[in-house]
């Protein structure tokens, strides 16, 4: 498991700590509009998801980083999560079949944040996991999730359906990731005991 370091973020993999931080970002009013479509979640369906997010980087070389702006070099605001997961049956046929997912807090919306861990996020999966693309799958009318991903270098490949709903589907490659200013790649192990 990996720390990713950019000039104004630390992304720490998931912890049973995080289990207050999850809630509240899922409770955010801003995020329950955005992706679950205007239903609150209960504490135990977010405790759910943290041992998903938990059980992805136990399976897997990777998974969703929390994201932390620093100050003073430290991670003190929590602003979301920005990583990858498998898409499973959503790419059945595809063997990169890795997608981004990107929640952040009203407060850290418009801010450049999602853009910043985003980044970090593909050069890791491009630099580290080797793979050959990433794939996005946003609602149409999610126009911040869409310019976030253009920033990032995602282009559109076309529609799909994905969760029963027509999302857009984009597509980065090596060629066309934008990459971190500055990206910085720890073991978590080593970091969590220096108090990351």
């Amino acid at each position: 498991m990996h720390i990713l370091e950019t000039p104004r973020l630390i992304l720490r993999p998931p912890s049973q700590s995080d289990e207050l931080l999850l809630h509240g970002l899922r409770s955010d009013p801003f995020v329950v509009d955005a992706i679950a479509d205007g239903v609150y979640p209960t504490i135990e369906q977010s405790k759910a998801v943290l041992l998903q997010f938990i059980n992805h980087w136990q399976h897997n070389r990777f998974g969703k980083w929390m994201v932390f702006v620093k100050d003073e070099g430290h991670a003190r605001k929590f602003a979301g999560y920005c990583g990858l997961m498998y898409s499973g049956p959503y790419l059945p046929d595809d063997p990169n079949n890795v997608e981004i997912a990107t929640a952040l807090h009203l407060a850290a919306s418009g801010k450049g944040i999602a853009v910043e861990a985003g980044r970090a996020v593909v050069q890791f999966a491009f630099e580290h996991l080797k793979l050959e693309k990433v794939t996005s799958f946003v609602i149409p009318t999610n126009t911040r999730s869409l310019l976030k991903n253009l920033k990032i270098g995602f282009f559109y490949v076309g529609d799909s359906i994905y969760d029963n709903r027509t999302m857009r589907r984009l597509e980065v490659s090596p060629t066309t990731a934008v990459k971190s200013e500055r990206l910085l790649v720890f073991d978590a192990k080593i970091q969590i005991r220096n108090h990351w």
